[in-house]
């Protein structure tokens, strides 16, 4: 069994040392010597854990008095030789705890680092623990550095060096001798943040009692105005970025990557081995999922750590603490509660959507946005639909074309009218998207665009690379073959029994040829079609790469559509999924689903999940899935890198994509993943029409019984947006499409073809 036995603060350095343990700087006499100089905080003692005579692990402790108890805080304690067992923390717990019983009557808990979640343990009652934290390895000096960083994280940083203004150096010095400058900097930080920085005289005393050789203070300034700044820790070859703040005004300037950046340089030059960035969010603490996109993009890694934990040593008083605490938070959080409503039902003055495009796909997410948080929308637009034209959640900016230089002159107009708001740029077309791919790194600072970067988005907009992304992650998909149209010489006959489905392998490079007559997809019935598909391209100009596959029978009912938004942490922060009822039938907009009940998937949004995270992906990412009525198979399509045309079933279904883009990728909070899961029939078309194309007698009576139900939803009615010019656009878009079916698809097949 472990014991303890009690040892002064200076032995606990020396052990450590002895042991080989890199000690935490908080376990340090140095570090007590700080705690004294704030109220309320006394140091306590240290004890050796001990098993057989053999030394396993140091603490020291620090008394807090708060509220008229006491409790111990050993930080980043117990210090252990070697990584823990859950049988050695249980042990080490219960002869600490007999130790502190025998010892101080008063204490009422002790606060722990404790990997293991032991019974004997509670959730802290204060602070936010954490359980993850990200480690740059410093080795190797600068270049090494970087070259071990994510490719976000290089790409940041070489922005930073190249554009930031800040200059970024080691002001420890000047620091200790005043502090205000930068006390300045973190008093705008915590009115941002919503918190209340500690009083200036604790950062003065750490650095005065810790002294050059264990805390250091970088800063970025620019034309001489500290704007950014770090106090770093140093003790036995670990830096820990312990405290930071930043000015507003800056926030989006990089100024902080380049300060990282120098402080890894220089703490590697001190002789650091490693750099602690202290603290990030995951299931364990997702309150701090806000510090995942800044501080994860600086290593490929993360690493887990011991929580913080509390060992109650007087059970009965614990639990009334525990239950003052539970009454307290039910009343906060039915204060944010009646808060977050009243921010809800008001508008969002610091949000500009902007939104390319001028179909339905482009109202939804207009409607999404304004349904969220009450605001207009800027269409820009060459030719608008009339149900945008007439409504009164957008206002029309008129570009000549999309051509990207023009896109970007517009942005730059619209970001730089609105300086002090957050501009969300959005596409929702293939060739819309790669416009925003191309102008993505010039745009304004105060411009929000969540796309993956440009070899996540080439690597999922090719069907090809795509196909072989799905089967590394037990997703099935068609056989197909690659046809290179640009290559020299005749096509090979295709392997592929036909009937077959043929068509392009990246959407954006076809997507002019819609304009010439050409389909988004064939149905080819034989060799001799297949050619004179390949020559009918060719001659036209078109010299990319196109897709053989088998056929997949089965009508639109047998079509499943998957929408899933991947946060900035890497994680899923929405799911969506819907069964398609009925697709559009017009050459130029096959495929386009305009029916759909939404249903829950799972199993597969756990791997797609999967993929798009090992990928690296970021934003919103769309699934084409169809089901194989013969086999039972389920086959992955495609992905598109945007949120699709249909992205309103999510929002029908009880999830807004608006909030879940917004709160990530605007306010860098989040981290939960909402699940739209509401049974509803999402609809474009008159419901009528979908009682001649739902064949299944099963699913036509859930159709009737969701119209019955008024469980209906069309994006293109909104009642916040019913003016009578809009609304009669509105009915004749819906008699357009029972004149489109009943011209392209006047009875179903069993194929949809």
């Amino acid at each position: 069994m472990i014991q303890t036995r009690e040892i002064p603060f200076d032995e606990v350095e020396t052990i450590a040392a002895d042991l080989g343990i890199t000690l935490p700087i908080e376990q340090t006499h140095a570090w007590m010597d700080y705690e004294a100089t704030i109220p309320g905080r006394t140091p306590w003692g240290a004890v050796a854990l001990e098993r057989d005579g053999a030394t396993l692990a140091v603490a020291a402790f620090a008394d807090y008095e708060t509220h008229g108890y006491h409790f111990l805080r050993s930080h980043h304690g117990p210090a252990w030789a070697t990584v823990p067992t859950e049988v050695d923390e249980r042990e080490a717990m219960e002869a600490i705890l007999s130790y502190v019983r025998s010892k101080d009557p008063r204490i009422a808990f002790i606060r722990l680092s404790v990997m293991a979640d032991l019974d004997i343990c509670r959730p802290t009652l204060s602070s936010i623990p954490y359980d993850h934290t990200v480690i740059i390895d410093l080795a190797g000096g600068a270049d090494e550095i970087m070259s071990r960083m994510k490719p976000r994280g290089r790409r940041d940083v070489r922005k930073a060096l190249r554009e930031s203004p800040a200059e970024c150096a080691d002001e420890t010095e000047e620091a200790s001798a005043s502090f205000e400058e930068y006390y300045d900097v973190m008093r705008e930080t915590g009115e941002r943040d919503g918190f209340v920085p500690a009083p200036i005289s604790d950062y003065e005393d750490m650095l005065r009692i810790l002294g050059p050789d264990h805390a250091r203070v970088f800063a970025g300034r620019v034309d001489g105005r500290v704007v950014t700044w770090s106090i770093v820790t140093i003790y036995g070859g670990r830096a820990v970025r312990y405290y930071g703040a930043s000015r507003n005004d800056t926030m989006r300037s990089h100024v902080t990557d380049k300060l990282v950046y120098t402080e890894c340089d220089e703490l590697s030059r001190r002789g650091c081995a490693d750099y602690d960035m202290m603290a990030i969010g995951s299931d364990f603490s997702p309150k701090l999922m806000g510090l995942n996109e800044f501080k994860t993009k600086f290593t490929k890694e993360v690493t887990e750590v011991a929580p913080d934990r509390d060992l109650p040593v007087k059970s009965g008083f614990y639990g009334i603490l525990a239950k003052a605490k539970s009454v307290v938070q039910a009343r906060r959080d039915a204060a944010e509660k009646a808060a977050d409503k009243a921010r809800r039902e008001a508008p969002r003055d610091d949000l500009v959507p902007v939104i390319l495009g001028g179909d339905i796909g482009t109202y939804a997410l207009g409607r999404e946005f304004h349904e969220a948080y009450h605001v207009k929308s800027i269409c820009v637009s060459s030719g608008a639909i009339g149900a945008i034209r007439h409504s009164s959640i957008f206002r029309i900016e008129q570009v000549g074309s999309f051509a990207a230089d023009e896109v970007l002159a517009c942005v730059r107009r619209i970001a730089e009218a609105s300086p002090e708001s957050h501009v969300v740029l959005m596409a929702n077309t293939d060739r819309l998207i790669e416009v925003l791919e191309t102008i993505h790194e010039d745009l304004p600072e105060n411009v929000v665009c969540p796309l993956p970067n440009r070899e996540v988005f080439d690597l999922m907009s090719d069907k090809m690379t795509f196909s072989e992304l799905c089967r590394g992650h037990g997703l099935d998909t068609p056989e197909t073959e690659l046809v290179r149209l640009g290559q020299p010489g005749k096509v090979a006959p295709s392997a592929i029994g036909f009937p077959c489905v043929a068509k392009p392998s990246c959407s954006a490079d076809y997507a002019p040829f819609l304009n010439k007559g050409f389909k988004k997809v064939y149905y080819v019935h034989d060799q001799a079609q297949l050619d004179d598909l390949w020559r009918r391209l060719v001659e036209a100009g078109f010299l990319g790469d196109f897709l053989v596959q088998e056929l997949i029978e089965g009508d639109d009912t047998y079509m499943d559509s998957m929408t899933i938004y991947m946060g900035s942490d890497g994680k899923a922060h929405m799911l969506g999924a819907a069964q398609v009822l009925l697709e559009d039938h017009a050459p130029t907009m096959l495929g386009n689903p305009v029916a759909m009940i939404v249903r829950p998937m799972p199993e597969l949004w756990e791997k797609a999940e999967a993929l798009l995270a090992d990928a690296g992906y970021r934003g919103f990412a769309n699934f084409d899935i169809k089901r194989d009525p013969k086999t039972g198979r389920t086959l992955f399509l495609e992905v598109n890198p945007r949120i699709g045309r249909n992205s309103y079933y999510n929002c029908a279904a009880g999830v807004n994509p608006m909030r879940a883009l917004v709160t990530d990728a605007v306010d860098g909070k989040g981290g939960r993943c909402f699940k739209a899961d509401d049974h509803v029939l999402y609809t474009l078309v008159p419901t009528d029409l979908l009682k001649t194309y739902v064949r299944d007698p099963e699913l036509a009576a859930e159709v009737e019984t969701l119209i019955a139900e008024g469980h209906v939803a069309d994006p293109q009615r909104y009642d916040a947006d019913k003016g009578p010019r809009r609304m009669i656009d509105v009915e004749l878009t819906e008699r357009n499409q029972v004149r489109k079916f009943a011209q392209y698809y006047p009875k179903p097949t069993e194929t949809s073809f």
